[in-house]
């Protein structure tokens, strides 16, 4: 794909990021962000990082796609939670991705509360997703109740009248996986099992029980006395190798 066949928004700024041209924009009322690497590989694969994008790229094998020749995009929907809006929201940027020769499939790298907006789109639109990498990921609502400050950002996204109502929330990705698992997406979770931030029980590894159990195909790599950072791996080959033998057809 020529930078031109992008067709990026007349006000736009570009600078360089892990190697690559970042294109910075608005879109549908978000900054946008497509990372264009040096050499575009065949079929114009992407990856997503639906929160925190300039975290850990070295550690989360951004980095490395980009020098392999992914593109990575990002819409900023910071503070909704991963909401119905947010997650319509992200399939627009996805249009709007495919109008441009993006490919159909591509790769979620999903941290924190990534990891909730990468579920919560798979699950909604799992025919463009070809994988997700999760690393502690926020996979129930109601993890909001252990800390205050979120209960009111959560409540609103989700148009909830009373706290309680997170629990056990039927849009929380440890309720809802079915067609992620119909799909086929397979999943990589990375878990810090002394993480005092996102309780792994009640998140990541309640997922993967869960997504196995229904017949998905996850693989869990647990750290001992792991917090919740820094994300990704020393080295992040695994993550790497499992984006890529995902994403080649």
């Amino acid at each position: 794909m020529k930078t031109e066949d992008l067709r990026l928004p007349e006000e736009h700024t570009t600078d360089t990021w892990q190697g690559g041209t970042r294109h910075r924009f608005t879109l549908f009322g978000c900054e946008t962000w497509v990372v264009e690497p040096v050499e575009p590989a065949q079929g114009n694969r992407w990856f997503a990082v639906p929160e925190w994008p300039t975290a850990y790229p070295t550690r989360n094998g951004a980095a490395e796609l980009l020098r392999l020749g992914f593109y990575m995009v990002h819409i900023r929907l910071f503070g909704q939670y991963a909401c119905p809006e947010a997650v319509e929201v992200m399939y627009s940027f996805y249009e709007w991705m495919r109008e441009r020769g993006f490919a159909e499939k591509g790769a979620m790298i999903g941290m924190s509360l990534g990891g909730l907006y990468s579920f919560r789109f798979a699950e909604t639109h799992p025919e463009c997703v070809a994988c997700i990498y999760a690393d502690a990921p926020v996979c129930d609502l109601g993890f909001g109740l252990e800390r205050d400050y979120r209960v009111d950002g959560i409540m609103k996204s989700y148009h909830l009248t009373d706290r309680q109502q997170m629990a056990d929330h039927p849009l929380s990705p440890v309720n809802n996986y079915s067609a992620m698992v119909k799909a086929g997406i397979p999943v990589l979770m990375i878990l810090g099992l002394d993480d005092n931030v996102v309780n792994h029980k009640t998140n990541g590894s309640l997922l993967a029980e869960r997504y196995q159990a229904a017949g998905g195909t996850v693989r869990v790599v647990g750290r001992e006395s792991w917090g919740h950072h820094p994300h990704g791996l020393d080295d992040p080959a695994q993550i790497v190798r499992f984006i890529l033998s995902n994403t080649i057809w």
